[in-house]
């Protein structure tokens, strides 16, 4: 019998160890620096022989700090990014054109309001300037692409769930990035809590400005893992990898260029 109830102590125990609520810290987190890293590589008319596929790659690296600016009673707040420095390359462009997008890029501080769950609401760029390339030089819709949206209660390990999240660009043009999350794994590691989660996104790419055009055909698609901190309510690290087919048109030569087949590597990782 005493056997039993400890075999039945330990098996509650073990339970309790799978199942944790996954919130990030919205009340009194220090500031945090990030290494960012978006690596892209585009490709022309993939229907084409591979050896005359036009391509190109890009690489970006940002480390950024993350402040928060105010708490609210209901435990969400507001927060800030800032840039503190980039490098960026590029295979078709100028050491003059990599200097100007990282002058671009430097500029691009945002403010959001961010709920314990992870959902971002209500983003404010500072010195904002839309740029003809889209979201491969946008920071914020970066940081969208790839942040976690918890499901706000209990989860056990191999549990999944969905979130939504809607980004609005500057000429009022919605995107909603669908999200769906797997918790695989909790651990400890160097005193803290650890959750290994597996993350899934698809949107429908949109880009309408003054010079060009471009929308997804279909849905661009990604996964990824996420670390995130359980103990102080931070992320880790994350990488995701997306992969989608794009139209574009040059509004004023309205010539349609041929379909373009994008992979982006993004990786975030906490540096405190």
């Amino acid at each position: 019998m005493k056997k039993t109830l400890l075999l039945a102590s330990f098996l509650l125990l073990a339970c309790d160890q799978q199942t944790t609520n996954l919130v990030f810290n919205t009340q009194n987190i220090a500031d945090q620096k990030f290494l960012m890293q978006a690596d892209m590589n585009v490709f022309l008319d993939d229907s084409m022989p591979q050896d005359t596929i036009e391509s190109m790659e890009t690489s970006l690296r940002l480390i950024v700090t993350s402040s928060l600016l105010m708490a609210y009673d209901d435990s969400s707040a507001r927060f800030e990014i800032k840039v503190d420095s980039v490098e960026y390359t590029s295979d078709k462009r100028s050491v003059e054109e990599f200097r100007y997008v990282e002058q671009y890029l430097s500029s691009q501080n945002f403010q959001f309001k961010m709920a314990k769950d992870g959902l971002m609401s209500e983003p404010v760029m500072d010195n904002y300037v839309a740029h003809p390339e889209g979201d491969e030089l946008e920071i914020a819709k970066l940081f969208l692409k790839i942040q976690p949206v918890f499901p706000g209660k209990p989860v056990r390990v191999g549990e999944s769930w969905e979130r939504q999240h809607a980004v609005t660009g500057e000429n009022n043009e919605q995107m909603v990035i669908y999200k769906s999350f797997t918790l695989e794994d909790l651990f400890q590691r160097n005193g803290v809590m650890l959750a290994k989660i597996r993350m899934n996104v698809r949107y429908k790419q949109m880009v309408n400005d003054p010079d060009i055009q471009m929308n997804s055909e279909d849905f661009v698609i990604g996964s990824g893992i996420l670390l995130f901190n359980v103990t102080m309510g931070v992320i880790e690290e994350s990488a995701i990898e997306v992969n989608g087919k794009l139209n574009v048109t040059e509004k004023f030569s309205e010539q349609n260029i041929p379909k373009m087949r994008v992979i982006q590597k993004l990786k975030l990782r906490s540096l405190v």
